[in-house]
Order: structure tokens, then sequence, then C-alpha cells
């Protein structure tokens, strides 16, 4: 990973890895109780390494279909919420009212909604608990096969590969508070190659969060819950190895591996 530090430490002025020792940058705090900080607006400058200047930032979008009919079924779901949303919030007990348009839960709280009301019975058997957190999807997803469905997942290996639909999950780094497992939430638009940083990508994602991610359908301040925003991947070989809360507007981006999964 040292070529990535070093074109990393380039980007001065986005702040994406830390002075000194450290190879990233990883907050005290969960992701749920993380300030928004004040994002410096100026451009990143460009790399030795970064593909010529005809090349955007970041590649364009990619509108592909959903991989499954599963993952079709939960863009309906999630479309749905989005349609009918009244009042949302983050919190860790999941209340759900269709009719009058309230979605009050957690990250996992939410994904686990959503496969049952999808109706993705094998997949949510797969989870074995009656109320999973964002470590049981990640663990589901490692131990599931990557060239066939069993029990209704398959794990993706390259982070190139996921489709809107997919379901994405993460361990809370060791080092950090032991308030939280992780996260989850689902794919909504496939991955874009930032050109101008190796092995980083974006990817859409509806999630449940108190922290908006970037370009966030959620107000800042606000109560979090249900939205849909960008975030930002640094891989190697197809492998995301960490992740930026605020897409490229992140102010470092945090060690952990993140999984995803195809739902069947």
């Amino acid at each position: 990973m040292d070529w990535l530090r070093r074109s990393l430490l380039a980007l001065g002025g986005l702040a994406l890895v830390a002075a000194a020792a450290a190879a990233v940058w990883v907050p005290a705090r969960t992701d749920a109780e993380t300030r928004k900080e004040a994002e410096t607006a100026e451009p990143a400058p460009e790399l030795a390494e970064a593909p010529r200047a005809e090349l955007p930032f970041v590649a364009p979008s990619r509108d592909l279909p959903p991989a499954t009919e599963a993952a079709a079924k939960v863009l309906e779901v999630l479309a749905d919420v989005r349609g009918n949303l009244r009042d949302t919030r983050y919190q860790h007990n999941t209340v759900v009212n269709e009719r009058l348009g309230r979605y009050r839960w957690d990250c996992s709280g939410m994904a686990d909604w959503v496969l049952e009301k999808a109706r993705l019975r094998r997949a949510r058997a797969a989870l074995q608990r009656s109320r999973p957190v964002a470590r049981t999807f990640f663990e589901t997803i490692r131990r599931s096969p990557t060239d066939r469905a069993s029990r209704g997942w398959e794990r993706l290996t390259r982070i190139e590969d996921a489709r809107p639909g997919d379901v994405f999950a993460w361990l809370r780094p060791p080092d950090w508070p032991r308030r939280n497992t992780g996260h989850v939430g689902f794919v909504i638009a496939a991955p874009r190659r930032v050109n101008a940083w190796p092995g980083a990508y974006v990817v859409r994602i509806a999630d449940a969060t108190s922290v908006p991610h970037q370009d966030d359908t959620r107000a800042w301040p606000g109560e979090g819950g249900y939205g849909e925003g960008t975030i930002l991947w640094m891989t190697e070989a197809g492998r995301a190895l960490g992740y930026g809360w605020h897409g490229i507007h992140s102010r470092g981006w945090v060690a952990t591996e993140a999984l995803f999964g195809r739902l069947h």
C-alpha cells in the first residue's frame, strides 16, 4: 500500500492521509457520533499518477440494472420508502408506520426490514438472528460462496461488480469504541472510479445513519434516519480496504474491510 499512501499524500489540500506514521485517519468517535466538520472546497492538486486531464475527476455514472430478481425487489422497496417518507430518525429500535410515512431505525434495522418487506425469506433466514446487526450481515456475506448463490446470498470479489440492490457491510474498526458493530446498507447505483485517485471508487447508497454522506438526501443538522448519499471506498485488486464517509469530500478514510453481497 506504499504507492497508495504516496498518492494520497499528494492530495494535501484534502488531508486524505494523516501525517507522520499513521497510514489512515481514524476518528475517535463512531460514525453515528461524529459531527460533520467544515469541508475544504479547494480542488485536489493534479497527481503525477493521475490520468490525463481529459478524463473526468470521477468516471461518469453507469446506468446498470440490478443483477437479480431479488435485488430488483429490494430497489422496489427502497423506492416505496423514498416516495412515502414523511418522518425518519436514526434510533436503535425499529419503528415503522407506512401509513404515516414513519421510518425510525438504525442501519441494521433498516436492512432487516427491507429484506422482510421484499419477502427474501431465504436471505433473511441465513442471517440466523431475530434482530441482526451490521456484523451479522458482514459475516453472512463473508461465508457465502463467490461462484454461486447459497441460502439467498452470493459474495462479490470485486467492487466493480456491485450493482443496484446489492448489500454492503463492514465491521467496526478494532480500535473504535464498542458502541456499534459496523455498518450495512444497499447499493443503489453502480460504483464509479475516481480517476484522480488510484483504487478509489464512489458509490451511491441507501442506509440509515445520523451523519449524512456526500450529496445526501438527509438534512444537516437533523435527526438522520433513512437517506441516500455517496460514499468513497479505497480498494486494492478490487477489494474494499476502507471507506470515506463523505465521499470525495472526506477528510480521510477509515481502514476496515467492506464486503459486497448479492441477494438471490
